[in-house]
């Protein structure tokens, strides 16, 4: 039956060329439809392999930038920031906790006074930054004590030891016996 519909075809093909054309434009797309229901299962199972690589593929990809945001936004919110401070006014440490809190993208500050003569005993400001902890549990404060003048060199030398940007240093207003003008401190902010 097959070998005789090919020949019907063949003798059509080649003494009307015309009709088989027309023959053509409808028996393949119906073709297409037939193989297409008889092989549907078959087409969907390499459909659905095909997206499952390329999804892989993509989450993978996609995974690795996101890792690489949340790295970076860790590192950001890491960051410590250094107040300077005398210690002597705890509305000056209140209004510079608020400050880092509103206008910087870290929450940690390392609360530094320096002094000629470490104390072994408690300090008021130690006394001051545990209220201030507790006041403000969003916020890291770390305390700590320096032995020396304050002055630009020890600026820079805290600044490359600790790893903290001069300009994510700040201090208070300073008193008319400063000895160093803003510019000297190289970059450090004035925020109160």
């Amino acid at each position: 039956a097959t070998a005789a519909a090919a020949a019907a075809l063949t003798g059509i093909a080649v003494d009307k060329p015309d009709d088989f054309m027309v023959f053509l434009y409808y028996f393949i797309p119906a073709l297409a439809v037939v193989m297409l229901m008889l092989w549907r299962v078959i087409l969907l199972k390499s459909a659905c392999l095909a997206i499952r690589y390329h999804s892989k593929w993509v989450a993978k990809f996609l995974g690795s930038i996101s890792r690489g945001i949340d790295k970076k936004i860790e590192q950001i919110n890491s960051q410590q920031v250094v107040f300077f401070t005398r210690g002597d006014m705890v509305d000056n440490l209140r209004r510079a906790v608020e400050y880092v809190r509103d206008n910087e993208q870290t929450k940690r500050i390392k609360v530094v006074t320096v002094v000629e003569h470490p104390s072994e005993e408690t300090t008021k400001l130690e006394v001051d930054l545990k209220v201030l902890d507790d006041a403000y549990p969003e916020i890291d404060l770390e305390f700590v004590e320096l032995e020396g003048t304050f002055s630009p060199a020890l600026i820079h030398r805290y600044s490359e030891e600790w790893g903290i940007p001069k300009n994510l240093m700040f201090i208070g207003s300073h008193g008319k016996k400063f000895k160093y003008d803003q510019a000297s401190l190289g970059g450090v902010r004035l925020i109160i």
